[in-house]
C-alpha cells in the first residue's frame, strides 16, 4: 500500500511539473538520490561494524562523503523545486 500511494505521489508531482524540465530529469534526481540514499545506510553500517583504527577511519571519511553527496543533492532538488521522499523517524539509524 505504501508503495502504491509513492507512486501515485511521484505521478501526481510528474504531472504537475511547470518549469521546463523534463520527466527524465525528474526520474533521473530521484533515481541519484536514492543511490546516496543507499550509500549513506551502507556508510553507517561500515562505521558501526568497524573495529581497527584504520577501519574506522575509514568508515568515518566514507560517511562524512555519504552524509554531504546525499545533503549536496536535497539541496539540488530542493531548489529547483524537485521531490523529496519523505524520510521516516529512524530510518537512518543504519537498522533497516
Amino acid at each position: 500500500m505504501k508503495n502504491l500511494s509513492t507512486l501515485w505521489t511521484k505521478l501526481r508531482q510528474l504531472l504537475e511539473l511547470n518549469d521546463d524540465r523534463t520527466v527524465e530529469t525528474v526520474i533521473a534526481e530521484e533515481q541519484l538520490l536514492e543511490e546516496a540514499y543507499q550509500e549513506l545506510i551502507e556508510a553507517r553500517g561500515l562505521f558501526t561494524q568497524a573495529q581497527e583504527p584504520d577501519m574506522i577511519d575509514y568508515a568515518i571519511f566514507h560517511l562524512n562523503a555519504a552524509e554531504q553527496r546525499y545533503d549536496y543533492l536535497i539541496r539540488g532538488i530542493k531548489t529547483r523545486g524537485g521531490y523529496i521522499r519523505p524520510v521516516e523517524k529512524g530510518e537512518l539509524d543504519g537498522n533497516n
